[in-house]
């Protein structure tokens, strides 16, 4: 998650110096956002970093397409995946 976030924040840099005194980077509660280590990450990195509660779809709109988008068929041919 941490290189997920180095490369990020790379980009970010890229794009504006100041790109954290404007931009709040959104997720959800989950242990693997939240957990003690990424949480001094974001410390060190000063990422402006913002969670939401617990079962708040309405604050997550990216919600309202996975919800779409797992409703539909999307392998219709059944073409294996990696997934057993």
């Amino acid at each position: 998650m941490q290189m997920f976030f180095i490369s990020l924040f790379e980009l970010l840099d890229k794009e504006s110096k100041n790109w954290r005194k404007d931009t709040i980077i959104l997720m959800d509660g989950a242990k693997y956002h939240t957990s003690g280590e990424m949480m001094e990450f974001y410390r060190k990195n000063m990422a402006p970093v913002m969670f939401t509660g617990p079962h708040s779809y309405d604050a997550s709109p990216i919600e309202l397409f996975f919800a779409a988008f797992k409703s539909k068929d999307i392998n219709p041919d059944r073409i294996k995946t990696g997934k057993r």
